[in-house]
């Protein structure tokens, strides 16, 4: 029976990786990359030979299907992403799909657990995360605006990630929702106060904690908390602040 590892990277930190993750990366036949000059420089950091197979989200069925056959041939193999646990916002799951599909249980799918952004930075928020939502990445247009007040209306934490070149707009986007919830608010109160006994309408909790963490595990890494203006103003004051990958967690 061929095997095929889900084995999750360092974010960052290349010390970041169990002796089992390393074995793994070192016994399989192939590794099947995200990018294969990124994972290169991780198996050359622990002089891991195996040969590597870039797979990634513009991967296209005939690249799924010589995965595939490389399994139903007995070999094993391990999936890795840039960083962290693959499946998480990159398309590890549909490889896992495609898998189990083909194959049942006549194929073992294994993890190999170890370093993820969202736990990084749920651990060291300071936010209660007995539950949480994670969204990945935010659309870059259609449907943001929505996905924006689901998160802002959430009964609980909600995770995100976002790239460099969009960190100032979703805080920005962030703080202008709340401007808008303060003015609703406002009208709601008044209306609620020439009611009397009928039913009254009830207002929209405003973001009030949030947590933006930056280059986690890496030599610059940087935790914002607080007020949504202050930590724009925080980042905005350093150019360097506005580099690298970001998880933002929204709070109550």
């Amino acid at each position: 029976m061929s095997t095929l590892y889900i084995v999750a990277t360092p974010i960052g930190n290349l010390e970041d990786i169990s002796m089992r993750a390393l074995r793994i990366l070192g016994e399989v036949d192939f590794i099947l990359c995200e990018d294969t000059r990124v994972t290169q420089k991780l198996l050359s950091h622990y002089n891991i030979k195996t040969p590597t197979i870039s797979y990634h989200q513009h991967s296209d069925i005939k690249k799924i299907d010589y995965i595939l056959e490389l399994l139903s041939k007995g070999k094993d193999l391990a999936l890795v992403s840039d960083a962290g646990t693959p499946g998480i916002s990159d398309p590890g799951g549909k490889l896992v799909q495609a898998v189990t599909e083909k194959f049942g249980e006549d194929v073992k799918i294994e993890s190999v657990p170890g370093p993820s952004a969202i736990t990084a930075a749920l651990s060291i928020s300071g936010i209660p995360t007995d539950k949480f939502i994670f969204m990945g990445f935010l659309p870059h247009k259609k449907g943001r605006q929505t996905m924006l007040n689901t998160i802002v209306d959430s009964d609980y934490p909600v995770v995100v990630y976002e790239s460099k070149h969009r960190i100032i707009k979703l805080l920005e986007e962030l703080k202008n929702i709340n401007k808008q919830i303060e003015r609703e608010n406002k009208e709601i109160d008044e209306e609620n106060a020439k009611m009397y006994k009928k039913e009254k309408r009830v207002k929209r909790s405003s973001v009030t904690s949030v947590v933006v963490c930056r280059e986690l595990s890496k030599m610059h890494e940087t935790v914002y908390r607080g007020e949504i203006e202050g930590i724009i103003e925080k980042i905005k004051e350093n150019i360097d602040d506005q580099k690298g990958e970001f998880v933002v967690i929204v709070g109550k």
